[in-house]
């Protein structure tokens, strides 16, 4: 319990937290197998500009493999200690990155600061969360590949988002300090949403896949400014 307890505390003062061997090698395999099975299939939603391939719809396709990632035993213990049975699953989705690949500074919840201001302004009002875990599903390491991050990027509001100026914001975070993370297969990094994170193959070859489940903790409303569309509510709280 003091591990956990000691994890919270670097995921609120850092942002973020790497679990290690959070998945099995034989779940990291299966995991592997299916999302390129996806690929095979055509699933994928689109493949954007700076080399990114997704799927959204792997959970509601195959729920036998993709469902036991949602509250995994392994991060349970971080997101309940966070959001409790209020955790919901906001959205699963899978990535491949399929030839070089250099992520655009992002936050996955845009809208953090922006809801932060409007709730200062009501009396009841809850300041909406956002936690992300990403399941990596090969070895990163220098000179293949990472995840990197902008220092207490999560503790400050960025500028550049409101009117939004992508070139503006991604020259910022360029210019910040940074955290680089190079998780292994199996590993999980569970991040604050609103973290400006970016992810990049430095070796153009690299099989670089990953699974992520973006949580929310309720209530958030329909128009909060996130990468990604909610489920719903039947059957996305993992802890209630």
């Amino acid at each position: 319990m003091q591990d956990v307890a000691d994890k919270l505390d670097q995921l609120e003062r850092d942002g973020y937290v790497l679990i290690e061997g959070a998945l099995s090698p034989q779940e990291t395999e299966l995991v592997r197998q299916r999302v390129d099975y996806a690929r095979e299939m055509g699933w994928e939603e689109g493949l954007n500009a700076v080399g990114n391939m997704w799927f959204d719809s792997l959970l509601d396709r195959e729920p036998e493999t993709f469902a036991p990632l949602v509250g995994h035993s392994s991060v349970r213990p971080y997101l309940e200690g966070m959001m409790g049975k209020q955790c919901q699953l906001r959205s699963l989705r899978a990535h491949i990155n399929p030839g070089p690949y250099l992520q655009e500074w992002h936050m996955d919840f845009y809208g953090y600061w922006e809801e932060k201001r409007q709730v200062e302004q009501y009396r009841l009002a809850a300041q909406p969360v956002g936690v992300n875990t990403t399941y990596y599903l090969q070895d990163n390491g220098p000179g293949d590949g990472h995840l990197k991050y902008v220092k207490n990027g999560h503790l400050q509001e960025p500028p550049h988002l409101y009117p939004k100026d992508r070139p503006k914001f991604g020259a910022w975070c360029d210019a910040q300090e940074h955290v680089v993370l190079y998780p292994k297969a199996g590993d999980c990094v569970v991040f604050l949403s609103h973290i400006p994170h970016q992810g990049a193959k430095e070796r153009d070859d690299m099989e670089r896949s990953n699974v992520v489940c973006h949580y929310q903790m309720t209530p958030m409303h329909e128009g909060v400014w996130h990468v990604s569309r909610p489920r719903g509510y039947d059957g996305t709280f993992p802890f209630a």
